[in-house]
């Protein structure tokens, strides 16, 4: 069943016509792609919520669709990986205690490009709160950030606009969470101007067998779902699918909307929170019993519930998917 009932059918149409509907819909989604949901995925017309959430979760940003072949490359398994690139950040076992468990080291990164060129204090910031709930979810304890940066040619005004309210941003969220950001490394090139870099790395520690994964546990029928994070908000709608597209100057300030405002603050409540849950669990061996996941465009699928959209506006203003949609993730447990 649709989530709503404004369905959007490209049967019958032209390329021609399904490419102009999806610039209406402001959808950054190409005509094959759209195709490809109504017919092979869907079997049926989307709705227009399913329609954006398919277009963020298609997204460079979330399903990396044209670096995917490369990033394979990559080495994922060996004696000390315990978890790969499977869930929200990667696992390396690093010593062996005298009981015979492995402590292991939980690294997360990402890239936050896009928002920083365009609002870059704002970019920066929601880059570190991201990571750091990446790290956090996998039930480790966050023990350092760190950063680095690509800036633009240092005599241009801009660059200096843009590395002073990243370098804020940074700050800013990072030192009201307590965690200490222990290096990173930073340059200037003029082929940086208009697309700056800026990747962000966080780093925890847990034990092999304290790591709460990101999926429902088995048997979970009639386990309860307790979403924890900031009320929705006109910020960050449509982020992931933003940060996958090319920056067009005269598109900077409708793109300012797809940047989350940050709230440091309560991250921290929450990160105090969920480390004392975490104990909680440990206590009475429920680390087993629990998934833990940031909340974002298709996790009812890792946790097999239905999620219904009221047709309801969440403030009067934002249209009532938004709380669906949103790039403002909360923690799933």
């Amino acid at each position: 069943m649709a989530f709503t009932k404004e369905i959007i059918d490209f049967a019958g149409l032209s390329d021609t016509d399904i490419k102009a509907k999806l610039v209406e819909l402001n959808i950054p989604l190409t005509t094959n792609e759209a195709l490809q949901i109504q017919n092979d995925m869907l079997g049926r017309a989307p709705s227009l919520a399913e329609l954006i959430l398919f277009s963020i979760q298609g997204s460079e940003h979330c399903s990396y669709k044209s670096s995917r072949n490369h990033l394979k490359q990559f080495t994922t398994e060996g004696p000390d990986v315990v978890l790969g690139a499977k869930e929200d950040a990667g696992v390396v076992a690093i010593a062996t205690d005298n009981n015979g468990h492995r402590w292991c080291i939980v690294m997360s990164h990402e890239s936050h490009n896009h928002p920083s060129q365009i609002v870059p204090y704002e970019g920066a910031a929601t880059g570190v709160g991201g990571n750091v709930r990446d790290v956090l979810c996998m039930g480790a304890e966050v023990i350092a950030v760190t950063d680095s940066f690509r800036f633009g040619d240092i005599k241009n005004n801009k660059t200096k606009w843009i590395h002073d309210g990243v370098v804020a941003g940074v700050a800013g969220y990072g030192n009201p969470l307590g965690i200490p950001n222990v290096g990173g490394d930073l340059y200037y090139h003029e082929g940086y101007n208009e697309n700056c870099l800026v990747t962000l790395v966080t780093l925890g520690i847990v034990k092999d067998k304290n790591i709460i994964h990101s999926y429902a546990p088995k048997n979970a029928d009639g386990f309860d779902l307790i979403l924890l994070g900031k009320p929705t908000d006109n910020s960050g709608f449509g982020g992931a699918s933003f940060a996958s597209l090319e920056l067009e100057e005269e598109k900077k300030e409708q793109n300012k909307g797809a940047v989350q405002e940050p709230n440091a603050f309560l991250e921290r409540h929450l990160l105090k929170s969920s480390y004392a849950l975490f104990d909680i669990l440990k206590e009475k061996g429920l680390i087993d019993d629990i998934g833990f996941k940031d909340l974002g465009g298709l996790r009812q699928r890792r946790v097999g519930r239905n999620i219904r959209l009221w047709r309801r506006s969440l403030d009067g203003q934002n249209p009532y998917w938004h709380g669906w949609l949103t790039s403002v993730r909360l923690p799933l447990q």
